[in-house]
């Protein structure tokens, strides 16, 4: 990018940053949690404000480049254990984590993998999707792989995931699931 858009580049994911900490701090009663996944956690970005509302965090990711930026960014915080992930498992116990928390990966998620996060969640736990709309905007993934709120509700709906809370945060919506 040049000069001038790439400054402008910057202050919109600067600003998305500080909106989606601050929805996080509003929201932080279903945040807060014994045990948590950030999953598909890239470079470790939320998972640094996550792990404030959490005894123990996993950030997981499948590629090795993000396991090696999360071993930079995280390091220092002593409740963050990184892990390399299979595409299509967590290497978690069946009914053993009270939070699973995807921003900006669900959609890349492999088809059914809500089954895997429905496994993986205690009776009471919670699933919480930040995702970007399915409309344009001036960055972000491109629009056939983006998913609705509704897809998404549609998704979890099927595996006994009740939607308990929807957030616009802009360019973004956050939605909050609880497993029955």
């Amino acid at each position: 990018m040049k000069g001038n858009q790439h400054f402008h580049g910057f202050n919109y994911y600067r600003e998305a940053g500080e909106q989606f900490t601050k929805t996080i701090e509003e929201n932080r009663e279903y945040f807060e949690a014994e045990v948590a996944v950030d999953l598909g956690a890239g470079g470790g970005t939320f998972s640094k404000p996550l792990s404030k509302y959490v005894g123990k965090l996993y950030s997981i990711d499948v590629s090795e480049d993000a396991i090696e930026a999360m071993k930079k960014n995280l390091a220092g915080l002593k409740n963050i254990e990184i892990v390399k992930i299979e595409e299509t498992r967590m290497p978690f116990a069946a009914s053993s984590i009270d939070l699973v928390f995807a921003a900006n990966s669900f959609h890349d998620l492999p088809k059914g993998y809500e089954k895997e996060i429905n496994r993986v969640l205690k009776r009471g736990g919670r699933f919480i999707d930040i995702d970007w709309k399915n409309e344009p905007t001036e960055f972000g993934p491109p629009l056939s792989i983006r998913l609705s709120e509704q897809e998404v509700k549609s998704r979890l709906e099927t595996h006994a995931l009740k939607e308990v809370k929807s957030v616009d945060i802009g360019t973004h919506y956050m939605l909050i699931f609880l497993k029955s």
